[in-house]
């Protein structure tokens, strides 16, 4: 007889603690179905609809949340940032990036206070209230609280914009009061800026923020009389964090005879200047050639360095020296100019050295076809370049793809 109290203390034990976890819930629950659940767990946030503290209170902003618990142990509390991402332009998989914070006791009795002292907890859902306006855009404040018997979830769309509704204005001082506590847009600015700067960014709302940071273009290069080779270009803003603003060119032309003409080239842009009308740049090349010049074989090397403006990324001008080595020692002034003109998307380019009284030039124009969003290639260029080199002359051609 004794035996049977113990016997049934597990179970009276299990059974009352599963009922108290049977909460009212109340609130705008249909989104809660639609977006909640899935987020919490990948977020790793607290279930506020069976947990069993006395106090649970989470705010949700643009890619940000606030948390904070209190039970009979204490209170902890937490400050989320979270973003999708997409890892290419053109890409419909997302991952969520997250970084969470943990507040400090004084932190948190702050904003237990604060919460405390508003009307949030007690305050209708939006669609309860009366002229309460809705719309696709803007921005919408998400506040969920539960405690041992009740779970709310309510959603505000935007109270800027509603009239000096009562309800309004409480939610607004609320929301400006947390922010000025704990630093909210500062915290969530450091947060973002810290991530790569590779593909797309949401933060949950409309707006979405691209990086094409970086450019690789493949493709065919050949001339009259070296007519095999290729092209290749790499431009870069960013190498993970660190913003580096550089792009390395390097091309090659062949024949089957053993004459070929490659050049390698690494620039360098917004070193001193990055303003709206304006940026500059500087850019090292270096080529090399074995060429059948005259009935005779003749090999020449040249260092070429410049520096230049970049207006209104239309138009740009350089200047520079070209450094000739070997036999043909010389040092000579170089010049270069570029325009591009948007509507047709043509690119022309026009350098020059000149050595004594010896003139080297190239002209170059290209065309490029850029395509739609969700195209596997971004864009194709075909270009036509003519040179003058030490009396050597031929005619090259290029195509080019963007991926």
């Amino acid at each position: 007889m004794n035996k049977l109290p113990l016997v049934l203390l597990p179970f009276l034990f299990s059974f009352e603690t599963t009922f108290s976890q049977i909460k009212k819930i109340e609130g705008d629950t249909s989104f809660v179905q639609q977006w909640s659940n899935d987020l919490q767990k990948t977020l790793e946030l607290k279930d506020f609809k069976h947990s069993t503290d006395e106090f649970n209170f989470r705010f949700w902003n643009l890619g940000q949340i606030i948390e904070i618990s209190r039970d009979s142990s204490g209170m902890n509390g937490s400050i989320t940032n979270y973003i999708y991402h997409t890892k290419r332009v053109n890409s419909n998989e997302r991952e969520i990036l997250s970084h969470k914070i943990k507040l400090y006791p004084e932190q948190l009795q702050d904003i237990y206070t604060i919460i405390k002292n508003s009307e949030i907890v007690n305050l209708p859902s939006q669609n309860k209230l009366e002229n309460w306006k809705l719309g696709a855009d803007g921005i919408t404040y998400i506040f969920e609280y539960s405690d041992k018997n009740n779970y709310t979830l309510k959603s505000y769309w935007t109270p800027t914009v509603q009239d000096s509704i009562p309800e309004a204005i409480i939610i607004l001082n609320l929301v400006e009061k947390l922010n000025n506590k704990l630093n909210l847009q500062v915290t969530y600015t450091k947060f973002r800026d810290d991530l790569p700067k590779k593909g797309c960014y949401n933060s949950g709302g409309m707006s979405i923020n691209c990086y094409l940071s970086s450019t690789l273009e493949l493709g065919y290069s050949g001339a009259t009389k070296l007519p095999l080779g290729f092209n290749s270009s790499y431009r870069t803003s960013y190498i993970g964090k660190k913003k580096v603003n550089s792009g390395v060119v390097l091309n090659y032309n062949f024949d089957s005879n053993g004459f070929y003409y490659w050049n390698f080239q690494f620039s360098k842009w917004n070193l001193f200047y990055k303003k709206t009308n304006f940026s500059d740049f500087i850019a090292y090349n270096f080529q090399s050639r074995k060429v059948n010049l005259d009935e005779a074989i003749n090999v020449f090397r040249n260092h070429q360095i410049k520096y230049g403006l970049n207006f209104k990324n239309t138009y740009g001008f350089g200047i520079g020296l070209d450094y000739l080595t070997g036999k043909y020692e010389k040092i000579g002034g170089h010049l270069y100019a570029q325009k591009w003109f948007s509507k047709p998307n043509i690119n022309t380019v026009l350098t020059s050295s000149v050595f004594n009284n010896k003139l080297n030039y190239k002209a170059d124009i290209s065309k490029s076809v850029d395509f739609k969003y969700k195209f596997p290639i971004h864009r194709i260029s075909f270009g036509l370049t003519y040179e003058n080199f030490m009396n050597y002359k031929d005619f090259y051609f290029s195509v080019l793809v963007l991926l």
